[in-house]
């Protein structure tokens, strides 16, 4: 952990910050939920408007980015109600039940967390997730748990909502319900597919021809073929449209839809345009175990922009060692499925795998962090991180990255065994990783070339100051000035944000008062200009045993982010 070991009492830290002001990497900004979106217990921050930037510039150098001051590049966030039960996102539930079997009545939530993640506490697990949730949203689509908003701008609040990035004007796209349909494309530069079932859109880049294109996934639904089936199964694929053409890509293994129980699935999820060829990044099926349908972390190329081109075909390329089927025999399963969730235009690409239930890491069945060196190689290749805050065994998510090779995402932040044991507690990261396109202005000079808590970079070491008022549990997406869109907890008493006691990682919010709390928030992480890595300043790790009597215990209390599939840790 990248994290000083001693105790940093209150008095200590006051004195400490009154002769280091404002230093600091980050300004916290918390990005309030629009007053129209009423009932939400958490929202999160989950994109971050792009930025066009020259050179090394960002908003580490500069105030403004391409005629954008840096407060103002806009943040999407979404808010749940109760905890979410099924992916809103996903194309499949847990992003692994490819037979649709899982998620018909309570004992499915129950078996699933057994197998996949070996909590302890499974049963309350999945009473959260049936009786708060899904057990009211599978028969009535009106119900509404998930609700979104753009800052400053559109809300969506009458139906389930989840934004998956924001363009360049700061237009959502992602996925809503409408009609009777659960999942359905939501987007706003382009018109979508048509004649599909359930659609999902993820982003949308404008190429150098001019043409906006929007990626994401079609599907196919199939009736049950007998009554012990249930309701509805869907087959996917990979899909890029333009607003007149939807191209479909096929999935890697051949023959039908359906192989047995299982269904064929397949995602795209990013997509840059590199010499005049499209590189997007996802997931697609390919034969497994038997007729198990893999879906496995995958690069999609093109041979053309012009997608109504008879003769532009699509190759699929799985990354290799994220296969489900990575272990040391053919037949062994050591991930449960993987999807390489974003690329930028060095080609450098970010993912992660879903470790097996039957074969956890150091105490964890969680997601494996990888990073793609070069996707555009003959055979793409997986590499997974480790030393420093990504400690053997750690669970997380690489969630985006930038043309500066940042990436950010959640990490494990303790080494609590998972397995017979509780989810462990998590922090929001950056990674600026080091390959030859990176730039060491931004690399080495500010983040001393090194992956961090961002907890470590908002720390101005003012105990009072706004910073202390926030810790960063999730970073969901960045660009190229830097601003960050992250998911904090805040400290709270009687209704009124404070600073939390201390400015260490671990810290008491309110003391021992019975009315602090701490809420799930949306926040921008905003580069402080001229801010270099001279002005990072580590949390420290409070060591002192308190006696409570009630009240809020910190970080150290709180199970959060109870968001299921790929984007998001497995639950």
């Amino acid at each position: 952990m990248t994290c000083t070991k001693f105790k940093l009492t209150t008095v200590a830290a006051l004195v400490f910050a009154a002769t280091n002001a404002n230093a600091a990497l980050y300004q916290v900004v918390e990005v309030a939920t629009p007053s129209s979106i009423t009932g939400a217990s958490e929202t999160f921050g989950v994109a971050i408007q792009p930025a066009t930037v020259t050179g090394t510039e960002s908003c580490f150098t500069t105030g403004t980015v391409g005629s954008v001051a840096c407060g103002d590049f806009k943040l999407a966030g979404e808010t749940r109600d109760t905890v979410e039960a099924v992916s809103y996102r996903e194309e499949v539930p847990f992003a692994m039940d490819a037979p649709f079997q899982y998620i018909q009545e309570f004992d499915d939530f129950e078996n699933y967390c057994y197998r996949e993640l070996r909590y302890s506490t499974c049963e309350s697990w999945a009473q959260n997730r049936w009786n708060d949730t899904w057990s009211k949203e599978r028969n009535d689509l009106t119900y509404v748990n998930a609700k979104a908003f753009v800052e400053d701008g559109a809300t969506f609040e009458s139906r389930n909502t989840v934004i998956n990035s924001l363009d360049d004007n700061a237009q959502p796209l992602g996925v809503k319900s409408e009609g009777d349909i659960r999942n359905n494309a939501l987007f706003t530069t382009t018109a979508g597919p048509t004649g599909t079932s359930e659609t999902r859109a993820w982003k949308a880049i404008t190429a150098s021809n001019g043409t906006v294109y929007n990626v994401g996934s079609v599907s196919e639904e199939f009736e049950p073929t007998n009554t012990s089936e249930p309701d509805k199964a869907f087959a996917s694929k990979a899909a890029i449209w333009d607003g007149t053409t939807t191209k479909e890509i096929d999935w890697i293994r051949s023959g039908d839809a359906q192989q047995g129980d299982y269904f064929a699935q397949g995602s795209m999820r990013s997509i840059v345009e590199s010499n005049s060829l499209f590189y997007g990044v996802g997931y697609n099926t390919a034969d497994g175990n038997g007729d198990l349908q893999d879906m496995n972390a995958s690069v999609f190329i093109s041979k053309s922009l012009d997608l109504a081109d008879s003769a532009n075909t699509w190759t699929t390329k799985e990354i290799s060692g994220a296969e489900v089927k990575s272990g040391s025999s053919n037949d062994d399963a050591r991930y449960s499925n993987s999807v390489a969730t974003d690329i930028n235009d060095n080609l450098f690409a970010v993912g992660y795998s879903k470790r097996n239930g039957y074969v956890p890491e150091s105490g964890s069945a969680g997601n494996k962090i990888f990073i793609v060196t070069d996707a555009s190689a003959a055979t793409p290749t997986a590499t997974y991180l480790s030393g420093g805050i990504f400690f053997g065994g750690s669970s997380g998510e690489a969630k985006a990255v930038n043309n500066f090779n940042e990436f950010v995402g959640q990490i494990d932040a303790e080494t609590t065994r998972e397995v017979d044991g509780s989810e462990r507690r998590h922090r929001g990261f950056i990674y600026p990783y080091n390959v030859d396109s990176s730039i060491d202005e931004r690399r080495v000079d500010i983040f001393n070339g090194q992956a961090w808590w961002l907890d470590d970079l908002t720390n101005d070491g003012n105990v009072s100051g706004d910073n202390n008022k926030f810790r960063i549990i999730d970073a969901s997406d960045i660009n190229d000035a830097g601003v960050i869109s992250a998911t904090a907890i805040k400290c709270t008493v009687d209704g009124t944000t404070q600073a939390y006691d201390t400015t260490a990682h671990n810290s008491y919010c309110g003391g021992a008062a019975s009315n602090a709390v701490e809420e799930v928030v949306a926040v921008k992480l905003i580069p402080i200009a001229g801010a270099t890595k001279a002005d990072i300043q580590t949390r420290s790790t409070d060591t002192e045993k308190v006696d409570r009597q009630g009240g809020s215990l910190g970080w150290l209390t709180l199970t959060v982010l109870g968001l299921l599939g790929f984007r998001r840790k497995f639950k």
